[in-house]
């Protein structure tokens, strides 16, 4: 808790809506369907940022739970931004339990890696070693 927030793993008080409309408009899933995001939000481990019960911000975790995470979908709502409210969500998703023991932690971003850097994250030294299939604009019809 601080102050009036909470973040939460609780799968049971995410507001689907929320996550849905946000991530359909953000600049990494544009246009992505509601089915897809409810089976993103089913197949991870997920933090609901929470402002007297209503979610205001969102993050998940794609991961082995042991040794490795991809984190995802990192948003809080307009009227929230600018009060630290991003990097506590993140801050706590990095204190869960077991994360400090994973080997690696992956992200990408075009717009907040000022954040992490804060928060430990670099650009890898090889970038050779990662490879990708990139579709940027799967969800745009």
């Amino acid at each position: 808790m601080k102050e009036d927030y909470q973040v939460s793993t609780d799968d049971g008080l995410l507001q689907l809506d929320v996550i849905y409309e946000n991530l359909s408009r953000s600049t990494w899933a544009r246009g992505i369907d509601e089915e897809t995001v409810a089976n993103a939000v089913k197949n991870s481990l997920n933090f609901g940022l929470y402002h007297r019960g209503r979610q205001v911000g969102y993050a998940r975790l794609i991961t082995d739970y042991a040794t490795f995470a991809y984190m995802a979908d990192v948003f809080v709502i307009e009227e929230y931004r600018g009060k630290g409210l991003g990097r506590w969500l993140v801050e706590c998703m990095l204190s869960y339990p077991g994360v400090d023991r994973y080997r690696r932690l992956l992200l990408a971003t075009t717009t907040a890696d000022w954040l992490y850097e804060k928060l430990g994250f670099s650009t890898p030294e090889n970038p050779k070693l990662f490879l990708q299939i990139n579709r940027p604009a799967i969800y745009e019809k």
